[in-house]
């Protein structure tokens, strides 16, 4: 028997997702596969445009001339494509064979389950994308974390960004991957495994927040004008 992939159904409905790739096959896969690998480079390059995450080559205007810049600015949107291609990967075949390492899921039954955890992760930057670009205006915490709650009263930077990587998608993938475990296996290792895949993604945002510290500015102002040089 077959089934075809739906992006929307299965969302909300990761246990018949894994139900059904027990018992048939599938079709469609590939082509969301594409879409979703479509939208994210489109959307990491949108961004980059925009100006998300691109203060420091803002500076590059007072130190370098027009013809600079603009080729700064190539390197920066050039660079957001291939941060878009090894995030996409990471959280689809990389979290897929961590999951497979951990469960007695095979890898590939499992990619299914991370194209919903990566195009969950897609809509929320398209949203944060979106309040930014209607403010005019962008923040270093994310308003769907803990991130703004946290910057209040804390004054560590690393744990404001810790808990800044500690979004409601975070919740509601945790959810989605342990309905799908649990559907998979019987729910004979739902229980303990929910607290694993908390873990996981604890360790996940301690790392990404440790990243943070690394002096990405001054990397990319050697970089830029050791490459191009500055006038």
């Amino acid at each position: 028997m077959f089934f075809d992939f739906k992006f929307w159904h299965f969302l909300t409905n990761p246990h018949q997702l894994a139900n059904q790739l027990e018992n048939s096959s599938m079709r469609g896969f590939k082509k969301r596969v594409l879409f979703i690998a479509f939208f994210g480079v489109l959307l990491f390059a949108v961004r980059d445009i925009w100006g998300m995450n691109t203060e420091s080559i803002t500076a590059l205007l007072s130190t370098m001339t027009t013809t600079d810049y603009t080729i700064a600015r190539y390197v920066s949107v050039l660079g957001a494509l291939m941060w878009a291609l090894m995030y996409m990967a990471f959280h689809f075949f990389g979290f897929a064979y961590i999951l497979s390492r951990l469960t007695a899921i095979p890898f590939k039954k499992l990619l299914p389950l991370q194209l919903l955890v990566t195009g969950i992760l897609l809509l929320e930057k398209a949203v944060l994308l979106l309040v930014f670009t209607m403010k005019g205006a962008t923040t270093s915490v994310s308003f769907l974390s803990f991130g703004p709650l946290a910057i209040t009263f804390l004054d560590s930077w690393y744990i404001i960004l810790f808990l800044n990587q500690l979004t409601v998608t975070t919740a509601l993938i945790i959810a989605l991957q342990s309905r799908f475990i649990g559907a998979y296996t019987g729910h004979t290792e739902r229980k303990g495994f929910i607290w694993i895949l908390i873990g996981i993604h604890v360790a996940m945002a301690l790392i990404v927040a440790a990243i943070g510290f690394i002096p990405l500015e001054s990397l990319f102002h050697s970089f830029v004008e050791g490459g191009v040089g500055s006038e």
